[in-house]
C-alpha cells in the first residue's frame, strides 16, 4: 500500500525506533495514582489513527488536544496527516512526555511537513488550560467510571470544544450527543470501539 497514510506509518516507525514507554519508573507511577487517572498504557495503532483523524475532519483553525498522550503518537500524526491548527499533547508521566518530545525533536531535524504545530505539555488532564480546545482525543479505557464522570464535567465547560473522540463511552450529558462509534485495532485488542461526541450547544 502506498499514499500519504504508508509514508506516515513509515517515517512514526522510524522516528519511535528505539523508543519505549509502555513501562514508566514508578514515581511516575505514584504520580498519576495521586491525580486519580490511569498508568496502563495503550494506543490506537497507526492506521486506525489515521482512519480517526480523517473522520474528526480536522481543519486550520482546529486545536487538536490528545489527553493522556502517552508517547506522543496520535498528536503527531495529528499534525503530519490533517491540515489542524495546533495539536497538542497532554500527559502526567514525566518519562513518556520525555519520550513524545525526543519522536518530535526527530521529526523537526527530519523536516517533516507539520510538526511544528505539535507540542507536549506535562500536566493533569483536568487542570491544565484546555479553553482552545477545539478537538479532544482520548484512549480513556483503562479510566475509572468516577474519573470519567470528573473528565466529562470538566469537557462540558470548554468554550470552543465542538467534537470529543473517547474509547470509553461517556455516560449520557445534555452538553454531548453521540455522533458515531467506530471499531478500531488498538494495541490490547482488534476493532476496539472509539465514541464520537459532538458538543451540543
Amino acid at each position: 500500500m502506498s499514499g500519504p497514510g504508508h509514508d506516515a506509518r513509515a517515517q512514526l516507525r522510524r522516528l519511535y525506533r528505539g523508543l519505549d514507554g509502555f513501562e514508566i519508573p514508578r514515581e511516575d507511577e505514584r504520580k498519576v495514582a495521586r491525580s486519580r487517572g490511569s498508568s496502563t498504557y495503550g494506543e490506537l495503532m497507526p492506521t486506525a489513527t489515521i482512519r480517526l483523524l480523517a473522520q474528526l475532519e480536522l481543519g486550520r483553525r482546529d486545536h487538536f488536544v490528545d489527553l493522556g498522550a502517552g508517547l506522543g503518537k496520535v498528536v503527531l500524526l495529528a499534525a503530519m496527516t490533517t491540515k489542524v491548527g495546533r495539536a497538542r499533547g497532554v500527559e502526567l508521566s514525566p518519562a513518556r512526555v520525555a519520550i513524545a518530545e525526543q519522536a518530535l525533536a526527530r521529526a523537526k531535524r527530519e523536516r517533516i511537513p507539520g510538526v511544528s504545530r505539535a507540542a507536549f505539555v506535562e500536566d493533569d488532564m483536568l487542570r491544565c488550560d484546555l479553553d482552545e480546545a477545539t478537538v479532544i482525543y482520548t484512549c480513556s479505557t483503562a479510566f475509572s467510571a468516577a474519573f470519567m464522570a470528573r473528565l466529562q464535567r470538566r469537557l462540558a465547560t470548554l468554550p470552543r470544544l465542538r467534537r470529543l473522540a473517547s474509547l470509553q463511552d461517556f455516560d449520557p450529558h445534555p452538553a454531548f450527543e453521540l455522533r458515531e462509534i467506530y471499531k478500531l485495532d488498538a494495541s490490547w485488542k482488534r476493532r476496539t470501539k472509539v465514541h464520537v461526541y459532538a458538543r451540543v450547544r
